[in-house]
């Protein structure tokens, strides 16, 4: 899956400021098989969340990789008390998340920013962005992610399942997509733990385009059944 390049390495990262304009255009032509506006799939992962956080509604949101902001709108949907954050290291990425989401706070991904917002937030969110972070550094992310939470907090990684031949077609096809590799939920797990994170819960989501949306209701009964187009994993800050 894109996991090295033809010298044997890692693949050259993905500038994400030289998409930010197109960003939106052509995630909905990759998405076209779901027969779906692309926002369906940011609205379904932050009512799931919404769905899971338990009782205690966050006061201060983080969405750590945000990019041009197409899930901030909901998280301001679905917590309306909530302080919502969104952040990135693709700078013309939050200019255009600036400007369809003004009520939310945006600051770039940087070392100083990220001890700023040390214990800020009870709800960080990381929808599809680990698999853009070469395997070496991902322990760094995750522990930055889990300085910025607050203790009791929880965090969310949402990813892409290698083990669904659909994400693998969008993945492979995708312009963006040229330095992903793709990590599956165990490796999100051992993440999550390695960093200090408890992990609550972690199931599959997304098994049916809209042309069998009939059937989505079931899908809650088939989340521990490795065949979603994602799957999602929760982890508490004890």
């Amino acid at each position: 899956m894109n996991s090295k390049n033809i010298n044997g390495g890692l693949p050259e990262k993905v500038d994400f400021d030289k998409y930010a304009g197109k960003y939106e255009t052509t995630l909905g032509k990759q998405l076209e098989f779901f027969g779906e506006e692309n926002s369906y799939f940011a609205e379904y992962k932050i009512k799931l969340v919404k769905d899971t956080i338990g009782s205690n509604s966050p006061v201060r949101i983080l969405e750590f990789g945000c990019g041009i902001g197409r899930n901030l709108k909901f998280f301001v949907k679905y917590f309306p008390e909530a302080e919502v954050y969104g952040s990135d290291i693709s700078k013309s990425s939050l200019d255009i998340a600036r400007n369809e989401n003004p009520q939310v706070k945006l600051f770039l991904l940087k070392d100083e920013e990220i001890k700023k917002y040390s214990e800020s937030f009870d709800l960080i969110f990381i929808s599809c962005v680990f698999h853009h972070i070469a395997p070496p550094e991902r322990m760094d992310s995750i522990k930055s992610i889990y300085g910025m939470l607050k203790k009791g907090g929880s965090a969310y990684i949402f990813e892409h399942n290698p083990y669904n031949p659909v994400t693998r077609h969008i993945v492979n096809t995708c312009e963006w997509d040229t330095d992903a590799i793709l990590l599956n939920m165990k490796e999100s797990v051992n993440l999550m733990d390695a960093a200090g994170l408890n992990v609550k819960e972690k199931n599959y989501t997304l098994f049916f385009p809209a042309s069998l949306g009939f059937l989505r209701p079931v899908e809650k009964f088939l989340k521990k059944i490795p065949m979603g187009g994602q799957y999602y994993v929760k982890g508490i800050k004890s």
